[in-house]
């Protein structure tokens, strides 16, 4: 038969239980928020662009190939006959945005034409300037993650 004293040390055991699982649930909580932060800051660290620029010293055939080149990666974006780099002192002469991170003006078979690579969240946008219209169009979208 249960007496008074044998329900109160049950009732202890199981308050000192209950302030045991809380204050342990309460330390896998800040740990989730510590890994979280570090898993953000990794991610934040993968964004990071460096050397961005526009290369065509690579030849294929008689052409030049046009390569962005940054985190030692390099994305082609088509034949081309020559390019000269766009310093960023001439970006606003050549109606390129300020944020831009390289830009290049180019000779092709299908004319002349500026392109200009761009940094929005986590993608890189590239543009190509439109000869005919002068306006430049989104040419091509590199997920940086």
């Amino acid at each position: 038969m249960l007496t008074r004293q044998k329900i109160k040390g049950h009732v202890v055991v199981l308050s000192f239980l209950s302030i045991f699982l809380v204050t342990s649930c309460q330390n896998d909580d800040s740990t989730k928020s510590e890994s979280s932060t570090e898993n953000k800051e990794a991610t934040a660290k993968k964004v990071t662009l460096k050397d961005v620029h526009f290369d065509c010293s690579m030849v294929m055939g008689n052409d030049k190939m046009l390569y962005l080149r940054f985190n030692n990666v390099a994305t082609g974006m088509g034949a081309v006959l020559s390019c000269k780099t766009v310093e960023a002192k001439d970006f606003k002469n050549r109606n390129i945005p300020v944020a831009a991170l390289a830009a290049c003006s180019v000779e092709s078979a299908q004319g002349n034409a500026v392109y200009y690579a761009i940094k929005k969240g986590d993608v890189l946008y590239i543009f190509k300037e439109n000869a005919n219209s002068k306006m430049y169009t989104e040419h091509l979208i590199i997920p940086l993650i």
